[in-house]
């Protein structure tokens, strides 16, 4: 079986410039825990997880912080820090024509829940532990 027999076509994303507030909400509507970040032309620049959120900070967020400070506060700093400041941009993705086996291969190597699908340098899809796992139950 291959990475695109199974991988999520069309995944929801946000680009470089999308604010922290748009990203937590696109995670919320489509109850997903990571973005892959992409231009205009669907070109992967990184992924926004929400381990970055707990592991990264820039002047304007820094989340333990915000829990201390009143609303206003709290959607200024995210109305204002950009996906770029807090996406992980030391990627590692996968062909749709890799096999499973090749994509748990990836994941248990570099320690990754979710692996973007690249075919010419442009995203088409999304696989993720889940998506493996839901395999194992396909009769």
């Amino acid at each position: 079986m291959k990475v695109s027999d199974i991988m999520t076509l069309g995944a929801a994303t946000v680009t470089p410039v999308s604010s922290l507030a748009e990203a937590i909400r696109c995670m919320g509507n489509h109850n997903i825990s990571g973005l892959p970040v992409v231009d205009g032309d669907g070109e992967l620049h990184g992924i926004l997880s929400e381990g970055d959120f707990f592991r990264k900070s820039t002047d304007s967020f820094r989340l333990d912080s915000l829990f201390d400070a009143g609303p206003e506060v709290r959607r200024d700093a995210l109305d204002s820090t950009r996906v770029g400041d807090l996406m992980s941009t030391e990627l590692v993705t996968v062909d749709g024509d890799a096999s499973l086996t090749d994509a748990i291969g990836l994941m248990e190597r570099h320690g990754v829940k979710r692996l973007p699908v690249i075919s010419n340098g442009k995203l088409v899809g999304l696989i993720s532990r889940a998506d493996i796992l839901r395999v194992l139950l396909d009769e």
